[in-house]
């Protein structure tokens, strides 16, 4: 999935025939009654259209031209890359004005999948360029770049990217609903922490690249979609530091650097509700970003460290937040002139984001996986006897209540054994407690030789045994008994200091309407009949 993600990347854009784009930019000031009319004019500064570029913080004019000849013939588009919540106004060519962002557009704008773009359906006059302003008063500037489109190609990018898009916001969105449901299920807040961390990230994405706005139809004021992104990025990265703690086990492995970094997500959750306040807006929206690049590289410190003082499931953590990290510090640095040529840097997020959820879920299914397995050991301690290897009395007496369900519901026989080794105490008392506790051991290897693999056999106390035989009738239950006392006679006899004994066997077979313990009862007092009628015999209750 994620190679099929990332094939996609370099298919997202195209120019084929179009001219390569110069441009010159000024900020724009109150005074202003329109922009510049021509290239050279006075305080107009150049840049690269095609590498990413962040303009004024407050109001900007931008100038685009062909480098080479004249405008290609109408209609064409002309694509912006990362304006993020930015306002762009189109004057001309043609008469009117069009003013979009990827939230609210107009009618000459197209849909904002993951970019802007103006459909130029009246290309300028030779020489003329095209005039745009970029607001960015309160709302982050983000760096920005141009290009021009022939229209199909466009169409055909654009439902690419969609599909690119909706892949990697879908993995995001899945992974965080299954880890939502174990959470509830499982009670286990580590799941919950997982899909605070990837729903929060994904919203920002979504956010970012404008994806909610289209297809999705979601609108709001620009300052209202900047505060939710700014609350989503710390939020991201708080659950992001939660949930590593309990994923990587830091209490256990990393026990005095765990306080900072929960100090660090306090911090950027006082930062993130802070935005909230208008006059603490701006002091807010300063930090966040630097602060999440710090939070990343804590992060990544400390999975690396964990990973160093012995925890599995930090390893998982690192390999999903490396590229995720990379991809976000990329963007970041682009915020400041750095990497300006690369364009993708956006789309790559949303690969490293759909890898990274995939990865964690990756690491939270192995670690299931693992508790699972501690569970099973720790109930099979819990319900076998460790001389013998058989069912204690306890585990023993719950699978005797599920098998009597179950034949009663279908209707099938069920026999039970029970067998006591023959002066077991005088044994004892002249071989000592290890040779009794062989000879436990020895009546368990033969037992478990003779029966079947789903009849159950339990140690009922001291030297005494039974065993459960579903869907055995009283003659079958009878010739088990029987195997049992031969094997077990013919082994005594290889012993020669007598330190084998035999075993006295009694057998009952459930009767209509009888209870379980009912049946325990004639099983014993058949065995206690076998005791009295000389010892080493099966005798049928």
């Amino acid at each position: 999935m994620l190679l099929l993600l990332l094939a996609c990347l370099p298919l997202l854009s195209s120019a084929d025939g179009m001219p390569v784009l110069q441009g010159a930019w000024a900020p724009a000031t109150a005074a202003d009654t329109g922009p510049p009319m021509a290239p050279d004019a006075d305080g107009l500064r150049r840049f690269d259209p095609g590498r990413l570029q962040v303009f004024g913080r407050e109001a900007s004019w931008v100038l685009l031209w062909p480098g080479e000849g004249d405008w290609p013939q109408a209609p064409f588009v002309l694509e912006i890359e990362g304006a993020g919540l930015q306002a762009l106004t189109l004057h001309g060519p043609g008469p009117g004005v069009v003013r979009t962002t990827q939230s609210t557009r107009g009618e000459q704008a197209w849909p904002a999948h993951g970019h802007l773009a103006f459909a130029i359906a009246e290309a300028p006059a030779p020489g003329e360029p095209l005039r745009l302003r970029i607001d960015a008063a309160g709302v982050a500037a983000t760096p920005i770049s141009f290009a021009l489109r022939p229209t199909v190609e466009y169409l055909r990018a654009d439902a690419r990217w969609l599909a690119f898009a909706s892949a990697c916001l879908a993995i995001m969105g899945a992974m965080s609903l299954v880890a939502v449901f174990f959470a509830v299920r499982l009670r286990d807040h580590t799941f919950a922490c997982y899909a605070g961390f990837v729903l929060a990230y994904a919203t920002m994405l979504a956010l970012q690249t404008g994806y909610l706005f289209e297809p999705l139809g979601w609108g709001p004021s620009p300052r209202l979609l900047h505060v939710v992104v700014q609350l989503a990025t710390a939020a991201s990265l708080v659950f992001g530091i939660l949930f590593l703690d309990r994923f990587a086990n830091l209490g256990r492995h990393l026990p005095r650097a765990r306080r900072p970094l929960l100090g660090l997500a306090a911090l950027l959750g006082i930062i993130g509700l802070a935005g909230l306040l208008p006059q603490l807006e701006s002091s807010a929206r300063a930090l966040v970003q630097p602060l999440l690049v710090c939070g990343g590289v804590a992060l990544l410190v400390m999975a690396a460290l964990a990973v160093l003082r012995g925890s599995r499931y930090a390893a998982f953590f690192l390999v999903g937040w490396v590229p995720l990290l990379a991809a976000t510090v990329v963007g970041v640095l682009q915020r400041y002139g750095a990497l300006a040529g690369w364009t993708d840097a956006a789309d790559a997020t949303l690969a490293a984001g759909a890898f990274n959820a995939m990865m964690l879920s990756l690491g939270l299914a192995d670690r299931s996986l693992a508790l699972r397995h501690d569970r099973d050991r720790a109930q099979r301690l819990a319900d076998i006897d460790s001389l013998t290897g058989v069912y204690n009395r306890r585990a023993w007496s719950e699978r005797l209540l599920a098998l009597h369900a179950r034949t009663q519901r279908e209707g099938q026989p069920l026999s039970l054994l029970f067998l006591d080794l023959d002066q077991f105490k005088a044994l004892n008392d002249r071989l000592g407690h290890a040779a009794g506790d062989a000879a436990l051991r020895a009546m368990a290897a033969v037992m478990r030789a003779e029966i079947r693999e789903h009849d159950t056999v339990g140690r009922y106390g001291g030297e005494e045994f039974v065993v459960c035989l579903p869907n055995t009738s009283h003659a079958r239950a009878v010739q088990a008994a029987e195997r049992i006392r031969r094997r077990l006679q013919e082994r005594a006899r290889r012993e020669p200091d007598g330190s084998l004994p035999t075993v006295s066997i009694g057998v009952a077979t459930l009767r209509p309407g009888e209870e379980l313990a009912a049946l325990i009862r004639r099983a014993d007092s058949a065995m206690y009949e076998a005791k009295a009628a000389g010892r080493n015999r099966v005798v049928a209750g």
